[in-house]
């Protein structure tokens, strides 16, 4: 019995065979583009996540600051040289995010020297251009005094909270006085903006009240 040449056959399984290795490899570009990205993606949030953990230092130096020129009325006025207002504008008329923290440099930043070479002394100073720590995050800070005008905390329209100091009866050791008033501390507002490598910005806030 005769057989039939089989070359159609051959022709179609060849095709075949073409089209599968044709999306195989489609398949595998596109893995290797979702895992470049992947990876792309997880390193650009390990440089955020650095970068939002340098602000600590940010945080304390401003607090820092803080603590050593809250005496008499030195924090009655701004100081554009350490990075302080003493009043703050509507928020309601601030953009937010890199226009945010554009705004306050017009007022002045304190830009901090992170230089691992650089001894480190409490309160920091601040420099014309920030200087990277170890890690290569830039760090400078701005502190807002929540008050309505410079002046008097009494009577600028500040945020206050009040609190008494009182100390009493059994709690008096010997030779202590009883104390009796009112504290009224200002509330403070810290912005720090930090600038790490791959052009990473982080922003944090926070207030203190002194």
């Amino acid at each position: 019995m005769p057989t039939r040449p089989r070359n159609g056959q051959r022709g179609v399984v060849m095709m075949v065979a073409l089209v599968i290795l044709v999306v195989m490899t489609l398949a595998g570009i596109s893995l290797m583009r979702s895992m470049d990205t992947t990876n792309l993606i997880a390193g650009n949030m390990a440089f955020k996540q650095a970068a939002t953990q340098s602000s600590d230092v940010g945080v304390e130096a401003a607090i820092s600051w803080l603590e050593a020129n809250n005496a008499g009325s030195f924090l009655d006025n701004s100081n554009p040289v350490a990075g302080y207002t003493a009043s703050t504008p509507n928020n309601a008329a601030l953009a937010l995010g890199e226009a945010f923290w554009t705004g306050l440099a017009a007022s002045g930043v304190c830009n901090l020297d992170l230089d691992p070479a650089t001894p480190v002394v409490f309160p920091r100073a601040c420099v014309a251009t920030p200087r990277p720590n170890a890690s290569g995050n830039s760090v400078s800070y701005m502190i807002q005094r929540l008050c309505a005008a410079t002046g008097n905390r009494n009577g600028a329209g500040c945020s206050i909270v009040a609190g008494a100091i009182v100390a009493s009866g059994n709690n008096e050791g010997a030779g202590e006085e009883q104390l009796t008033g009112q504290s009224t501390a200002v509330y403070y507002r810290i912005t720090v903006r930090v600038v790490g490598p791959r052009n990473a910005v982080s922003f944090v806030q926070a207030i203190v009240s002194l």
